[in-house]
């Protein structure tokens, strides 16, 4: 469904997600008004939300966390109101103006009894044009101190414009450099059970080729090389394997890549 997303069972370990957490969290806790979480995709933007989120909630805020991909800003509108108020709001029930009055009357009165409330927006890049107005109206409200509010907005790259006046301090992702790239997935390899002392150099070199650095791909890599070690055990985890492996599940044709079918079989 627009707005939603699969929560993230597990968080990646690495230095600079755990850096990115604290950053957000300690730009929160500090009020500032909006904080702006980038990097490219697989980079895990979803990932580190959802734990700043967990360590906010820990700390007292409401934390709502949103998706905007594929939404405007109406649709946004609504899952906001819908999940703040107090009482039930049905789609359409509400014009526009007066879900507007309604969010700012929700936030407000979380205000008033001393809540501080987090809106995690995920996907910003993915949202309709039109979102930008929403945009704008909630950095309004945190910026102007009617509301205690935090606007934290995820996106692939560039700063949207309707936030870029009031950021503090971006955060950014960057790709894994090949050394982290190999420490990440020698960690997950373990956690999967693998084996990996074996392995030498070149096939965790062919693991950061065909992953690029991305945490994301790391993880799902690490997932496929698992179930391959399990449908032919004794098999070395070569460079040769892994490119094989990681050239057909990156594909734009891995749903139907022959040597995932066949790990799925077997």
């Amino acid at each position: 469904m627009f707005g939603q997303k699969t929560q993230p069972s597990w968080f990646f370990s690495s230095a600079k997600h755990a850096e990115a957490v604290n950053r957000l969290v300690y730009l929160v806790e500090c009020r500032e008004p909006v904080a702006v979480l980038s990097g490219p995709d697989g980079s895990g933007r979803s990932r580190v939300l959802d734990r700043a989120g967990r360590e906010l909630k820990r700390a007292g805020d409401r934390v709502l966390m949103l998706s905007l991909a594929g939404l405007d800003s109406e649709g946004a509108l609504w899952q906001l109101v819908s999940r703040l108020s107090s009482g039930s709001v049905h789609a359409g029930s509400l014009r526009r103006p007066e879900m507007l009055h309604r969010l700012r009357d929700e936030l407000a009165g979380l205000s008033q009894c001393g809540t501080h409330t987090t809106l995690l927006l995920d996907d910003v890049h993915r949202a309709d044009a039109d979102t930008d107005v929403l945009l704008r109206f909630l950095v309004s409200l945190a910026a102007s101190g009617s509301c205690s509010v935090s606007l934290v907005a995820a996106t692939e790259s560039e700063i949207p414009e309707a936030l870029g006046d009031h950021v503090y301090l971006p955060v950014r992702l960057e790709r894994f450099t090949a050394a982290e790239s190999a420490g990440f997935a020698v960690e997950q390899l373990r956690r999967l059970g693998i084996e990996t002392e074996q392995m030498d150099g070149s096939a965790l070199r062919a693991i950061h080729e065909v992953t690029r650095g991305l945490p994301l791909r790391l993880q799902q890599l690490c997932e496929l090389l698992q179930a391959w070690t399990e449908a032919w055990p004794g098999s070395e985890l070569s460079a040769d394997a892994v490119r094989m492996i990681g050239a057909e599940a990156f594909s734009p044709a891995a749903a139907e890549a022959p040597a995932l079918r066949t790990l799925r079989m077997a």
